[in-house]
């Protein structure tokens, strides 16, 4: 079921002498889009000159601005379209700035993995090594658990300040009550 990347002018003998396509991948939320270097441009940008020093193609940047909506979500079209170009076999690495911005979920993040994976595009972080060794996805996991953590707290912190304000008499405007 996997699908190999499509050689040039149909011959075999091509593929190991193709320079890797590289799909690059931004994605900010609401909790992060002041932070520095968590803005969609700081992103890209990172994404941009890793892929250009490895001497990658690089054949798309995806862009995801998903405030409002959850990292968590596998709604987000952006990622459907990676999806979509790993199946039709048009790039051979997926690149994000950390673990974090793939998702802050372990679950999901291992399911995106296994999915880029299945479609034999490798998945490669500006800001880690994580070898496919069973230490590198060790380590890997425990820094997506932390982000998963992280996201929690955040929506805690988030919930427990929006209570305060309604006991202190102030009304919500756009925003789900507490």
């Amino acid at each position: 079921m996997s699908k190999k990347r499509k050689p040039l002018n149909n011959n075999p003998m091509t593929i190991e002498n193709q320079t890797r396509r590289a799909l690059l991948n931004g994605r900010v939320s609401g909790d992060d889009q002041h932070k520095e270097g968590r803005n969609l441009d700081g992103q890209i940008k990172m994404c941009r000159e890793y892929a250009l020093a490895k001497g990658y193609s690089i054949v798309a940047e995806l862009i995801e601005d998903d405030r409002g909506a959850s990292g968590a979500s596998f709604e987000l079209p952006q990622l459907k379209r990676a999806y979509e170009m790993a199946r039709a076999g048009e790039c051979d690495v997926f690149i994000t700035r950390e673990v974090d911005r793939l998702s802050r979920n372990l679950a999901k993040q291992l399911i995106v993995e296994s999915e880029l994976k299945r479609y034999g595009v490798d998945l490669e972080y500006v800001l880690g090594e994580y070898p496919d060794t069973p230490e590198g996805n060790l380590n890997k996991h425990i820094r997506a658990v932390i982000s998963e953590f992280e996201r929690d707290k955040i929506k805690e912190r988030m919930m427990r300040g929006r209570n305060q304000k309604v006991e202190n008499g102030h009304v919500l405007v756009h925003s789900t009550p507490p």
